[in-house]
């Protein structure tokens, strides 16, 4: 009776262990179809590489922002955007981002949509096995919906960063946005001030002010800490503001989402 009491055990763990191993193999299959390696860094570099401003209301749906350099070739270079977009009465969504003809990814944005303003942060990968790999210059292209909008934009070259951000942070309507940067990390703000014409971003390095169109004030900012820590960014501006952020952390040995 013990022995086949044994036996019924044993098959019993057996099957729970082979049932493990298949979750652990579709967990690593699962990840491997999104993910991919991504060498460990010791610090991520971020650079503004370039802008672009419609300086008032363009013809759409889509706006073509022409040359836009993304800086030097790099092993695990990313390319971050910061967006600000605005249309006269009228509430509309932008769609999709091309760097290149190659699709980007949007990662937050302050605003649920449709909105007749909002601010946007994207990105696209451009190091090693990208297609983007050994492209420096390349045309932009953003399409709403529809319409005719007004743009800002501000460039981010990115080496050594996780393509996973470590959190992202939005605001509709305020003053004022916080978020938590990594150890030697790194946070992107992109903010859109469409009441007012006049403004900045306190605690934060300002990449990008500028005034698209009678009363939109886009900024993009970023800020790098080599601790974790907090930081809130102010907007001084008469009327309140939408803002998009997310906050970078260093890059692992294992995977990085692509």
């Amino acid at each position: 009776m013990r022995s086949g009491r044994n036996r019924r055990q044993s098959v019993v763990w057996k099957a729970v262990a082979l049932l493990l191993a298949a979750l652990a193999i579709t967990a690593a299959i699962f990840s491997f179809s999104f993910e991919k390696p991504r060498r460990a860094s010791p610090r991520i570099t971020v650079s503004a590489v370039s802008s672009f401003n419609s300086s008032g209301v363009v013809p759409g749906p889509t706006v073509t922002a022409p040359s836009k350099s993304l800086g030097g070739v790099a092993a695990n270079r990313d390319i971050w955007l910061a967006i600000s977009w605005k249309f006269s009465d009228e509430e509309r969504e932008l769609n999709a981002v091309t760097v290149g003809g190659v699709p980007a990814r949007r990662l937050v944005r302050s605003n649920e949509v449709p909105d007749s303003a909002n601010s946007e942060i994207w990105m696209v990968s451009a190091g090693t096995g990208d297609a983007l790999e050994n492209t420096i210059s390349v045309d932009i292209a953003f399409t709403f919906d529809g319409g005719n909008p007004s743009i800002t934009t501000q460039v981010y070259r990115v080496t050594g960063a996780s393509e996973i951000p470590a959190v992202s942070a939005a605001a509709g309507r305020d003053f004022s946005i916080s978020i938590t940067i990594p150890n030697k990390g790194v946070a992107l703000i992109s903010l859109i001030a469409p009441g007012t014409t006049s403004g900045s971003l306190s605690n934060v390095t300002e990449d990008f002010n500028g005034l698209c169109g009678k009363d939109f004030l886009g900024i993009h900012a970023s800020k790098k800490s080599t601790f974790r820590q907090s930081v809130t960014a102010r907007f001084s501006g008469s009327a309140t503001a939408a803002f998009a952020a997310v906050a970078l952390r260093r890059a692992n040995s294992r995977f990085s989402k692509s």
